[in-house]
């Protein structure tokens, strides 16, 4: 078929991605005074020996983006981190003010991420949901819940950047950056880090379980298609060292496809539209049951974390990055709605998607082209997010391992202890442990894409990440005023012995938005045991 072969070429683009997953060098730029590597090395030369060495200020880089001042170069070697006195490794660490704020490639890209992460196989089918009751009402839903889902990704932010600065300020946390779970902890304590993980993990392998069998069916073999597509993108995101910084250009890469894939569809479809289509059907009083679908399709609070990581735990530059993506996405899911109900006369009953690649006309190919890669972007955010998740529960082993280890061996440093496994076997074995499970449950049926998706329904996004946020923010706030702290600037990172800005707004804003989402889960239940009901008394 004509559009396989722009299936093989976006394949190939990615695949060869994935062979320079295993390549990461490490050499000296003498023009910039910086260290590049996996490894966390910095140079202590002797000032004789800084000569050949450019620097700025008195100042060199480590590849971590940290600046150390030169009265730190006292030996004539590269030493490891860990090898640090207690001293200097507190001083690095604890001076955020030297951290070299995000450039705006690295913006962009967790920018893109946040659209890709969002942009998946759900979005494919907006045409059809929107037609329920009509265009312009469900676009009104759909911005609100922009809005909404906005204000919760600020309010995540603020707690993840208040969990970074007490692990920071704690001689016992370990090394790798918090995700969700770790921020649960904060609140709930280790149980309800456990509770909210695990609830974490089933929803982000839902949605990764519907992608994975969502793109499958876009292939000639079905299994194969899913093998090859989810395994493709693990060895993005699990094969270098650097898979989160590796996993991000690779996620802008496909993105920038998505774009250019949307950009050629809605250059062939414009000009053969109906456009008189949008304002046939309006029914106001449909529009409430078209909310769960966009609460599914408009989130994208799993990725956070390592949104906050990619851009140092800079707030400005955080909201930046989740504001930029989340309206890209915005703009091309009502754009999308709207050309593919003009495109189709009847959007309702039949699939745009399925009528426009059967068809002949000029929207076919690019419009294979954005499935894929939608479908795509998904898959590699779920790997990131889950990898997040799982790295707190590793941490979290390996932190009880080192305190223990600490009562029989106190000479022993606990950072070493700590310090986070990033071999290739532990990086397999966790590639293995998210990709597998969901690529065995995809590949059984083409039918596990629905069922997948109704599994991740509205409950468990609005309790996730409607009601746990606001929550968390409000107990961490009331802790950090009761201990009397200083305040920060929330403009950069996290600041030792500073309180993160309460950035995401008063605490009134925090409790009328978890207030919204108890409501919004207490009206879908009502609805589900209406019409459960309902069934059973025509039964």
């Amino acid at each position: 078929m004509p559009y396989s072969r722009c299936l093989l070429a976006v394949v190939a683009c990615y695949l060869s991605l994935a062979c320079q997953a295993f390549v990461s060098p490490i050499g000296i730029h003498s023009t910039s005074g910086t260290i590049t590597g996996s490894a966390r090395y910095f140079p202590t030369t002797s000032t004789s020996a800084m000569r050949g060495l450019s620097t700025y200020n008195g100042i060199v880089r480590n590849p971590i983006s940290k600046t150390l001042p030169l009265e730190l170069a006292v030996d004539a070697k590269f030493r490891l981190y860990s090898d640090l006195s207690d001293t200097d490794r507190e001083d690095i660490n604890s001076d955020s003010s030297l951290e070299a704020p995000p450039r705006i490639t690295e913006i962009v890209s967790a920018a893109l991420l946040v659209a890709g992460t969002t942009v998946g196989g759900g979005f494919l089918a907006l045409p059809s949901v929107v037609a329920r009751s009509g265009f312009y009402p469900s676009t009104t839903i759909l911005l609100s819940v922009w809005v909404y889902f906005l204000s919760q990704s600020f309010i995540l932010v603020e707690c993840i950047n208040r969990t970074k600065q007490q692990q920071q300020q704690s001689v016992s946390s370990t090394s790798s950056p918090p995700g969700v779970a770790a921020v649960a902890k904060s609140v709930f304590g280790t149980k309800g880090e456990v509770v909210i993980g695990i609830l974490l993990a089933v929803l982000i392998e839902a949605t990764l379980v519907s992608q994975i069998s969502r793109v499958g069916m876009l292939f000639p073999n079905y299994a194969i298609g899913c093998i090859i597509s989810a395994f493709s993108i693990a060895a993005i995101v699990f094969g270098p060292k650097s898979g989160i910084s590796f996993a991000s250009k690779a996620n802008t890469v496909l993105t920038t496809l998505f774009l250019s894939s949307a950009a050629c569809v809605f250059a062939s479809g414009v000009g053969i539209a109906d456009w008189s289509r949008l304002g046939s059907s309006t029914n106001w009083a449909a529009a409430p049951s078209v909310l769960p679908t966009f609460l599914q399709l408009l989130v994208y609070g799993e990725i956070l974390p390592t949104i906050c990581q990619l851009l140092k735990y800079s707030t400005k530059h955080i909201y930046g990055a989740i504001t930029f993506g989340s309206f890209l996405t915005l703009c091309l899911q009502m754009g999308w709605s709207a050309l593919g109900i003009a495109l189709v006369p009847d959007a309702l009953s039949l699939d745009p998607v399925n009528v426009l690649l059967a068809g002949s006309g000029p929207v076919k190919i690019p419009l294979f082209a954005l499935a894929i890669t939608a479908i795509l972007t998904t898959i590699l955010g779920s790997y990131l997010a889950l990898l997040s998740t799982a790295n707190d529960f590793i941490n979290k082993g390996r932190t009880a391992k080192g305190d223990d280890d600490d009562n029989d061996d106190a000479s022993q440093p606990a950072e070493e202890i700590k310090e986070a496994d990033n071999s290739f076997g532990q990086r397999v074995k966790v590639g293995a442990l998210i990709t597998v499970p969901a690529t065995m449950i995809a590949s059984t049926s083409p039918s596990v894409f629905l069922k997948a998706i109704d599994f991740a329904g509205s409950y468990p996004v609005l309790l996730l990440w409607g009601v746990i946020p606001p929550m968390i923010a409000i107990v961490q706030r009331k802790r950090e005023s009761e201990s009397g702290s200083g305040s920060g600037s929330g403009g950069g990172g996290p600041k030792s012995n500073d309180i993160v800005t309460r950035t995401s707004g008063p605490s009134g804003w925090l409790l009328t938005l978890g207030a919204i989402s108890l409501v919004a889960v207490g009206i879908n239940a009502i609805q589900d045991v209406t019409s459960f009901a309902s069934k059973i008394l025509l039964t």
